[in-house]
């Protein structure tokens, strides 16, 4: 009987001496004793150490995430303030020849005021190169031509018609308008306008 309570008291013993190794080696980052650790005790501490590693991780990917949040959030913000309103771009009227108050002038040397429609006519028939391949075959034609005079006096949107079998004419006749020199812009109740004329330049052989 005093032999039994001796072993119950020894084993008493021991298991405490044993639970309070185990909790010294889970507490305690110095502990060199590993012979002394059980499997479940080892399996109890590397989680334990598992956990204290991955949460500065964690702390630290969500403090660069917010950190890439703000920054995009500021540069938006920047450009919202530098950006610009499209400048709106105010198309001038164009109206016909015939409704001009104050017809277009061609500038040129030595040349007075006159009737735009003689000043042009004598400009393109003083200038115009008749094809050598359409005299040879005595091709004449008359090419239906028009074209816009815009606000700065330029000659734009020249657009050419000639008769069948014509196309050598058609690209005189393009050619002759894109060489026209600066006009004076026409003008509507003193407003500068855009100025659309139709013209017929004519291909005539003189035998």
């Amino acid at each position: 009987m005093i032999l039994k309570r001796i072993l119950i008291l020894s084993f008493s013993i021991l298991s405490s001496i044993i639970a309070t190794s185990q909790n010294e080696v889970c507490t305690s980052p110095d502990s060199g004793d590993d012979l002394l650790m059980e499997l479940n005790s080892i399996s109890k501490c590397h989680v334990e150490v598992k956990k204290e590693e991955t949460a500065p991780k964690r702390n630290r990917y969500l403090r660069i995430r917010n950190n890439r949040y703000y920054a995009n959030l500021r540069k938006s913000i920047r450009d919202l303030k530098t950006k610009k309103e499209p400048v709106k771009e105010v198309k001038a009227k164009e109206i016909y020849l015939g409704e001009a108050t104050l017809e277009p002038v061609l500038l040129l040397a030595n040349q007075n005021r006159g009737d735009f429609t003689e000043t042009l006519e004598s400009y393109v028939s003083d200038n115009l190169v008749y094809p050598e391949s359409l005299k040879v075959k005595n091709v004449e034609g008359i090419v239906w031509s028009s074209f816009v005079i815009d606000t700065k006096g330029k000659v734009k949107n020249i657009v050419t018609l000639g008769p069948i079998g014509g196309k050598l004419l058609e690209q005189e006749a393009e050619r002759l308008l894109k060489a026209l020199p600066k006009f004076s812009p026409g003008e509507l109740d003193g407003e500068k306008v855009n100025v659309k004329h139709l013209m017929a330049i004519k291909f005539e052989l003189n035998i």
